[in-house]
């Protein structure tokens, strides 16, 4: 008697997985102040930053990978390397709870009335510079430039 399952036809063929390894974080940071300072004055797009950091990081391993997203997020305090950010405002969409450019909370942004009380007017990121009121103030475009010392988000 067959076992409980068991049949004829061969198992079916799994996708192979993609291959690819996450750019070390130290890596990434040393060789985005590297590009802004050798590359061009700025870069007017967060796609063409990330294709020339994306050349000096398959140099060593081609199959280094790195987000757009994740790169923001590496590079928001990084000194020497400044990301600038072009805003629009959606009307009518709920605010949000985490910061679009960085992914870092927000806290409301308060300020006190005549009468004392206290009143939310918008929310701030902890981390970066973004800031939003009851427009919600949503990221189009990102550029990114040689920063001072600092490395501050401008905007």
């Amino acid at each position: 008697m067959p076992e409980k399952g068991a049949t004829d036809e061969p198992a079916p063929r799994r996708r192979p997985r993609a291959k690819y390894r996450r750019a070390d974080p130290d890596l990434v940071r040393r060789l985005a102040r590297r590009v802004v300072r050798a590359g061009r004055a700025s870069y007017t797009s967060q796609a063409s930053f990330r294709a020339a950091l994306l050349d000096l990081l398959r140099r060593d391993d081609p199959a280094t990978r790195i987000s757009g997203a994740r790169l923001r997020r590496l590079l928001v305090d990084v000194p020497g390397v400044r990301i600038g950010v072009r805003y629009t405002e959606r009307h009518g969409e709920p605010p949000p709870t985490v910061c679009p450019v960085c992914f870092s909370p927000l806290r409301p942004i308060h300020n006190r009335t005549l009468t004392g009380d206290s009143v939310v007017l918008g929310q701030r990121c902890t981390r970066c510079a973004y800031w939003t009121h009851e427009e919600r103030r949503v990221p189009v475009r990102y550029t990114f430039s040689k920063g001072g010392a600092e490395g501050r988000l401008t905007g």
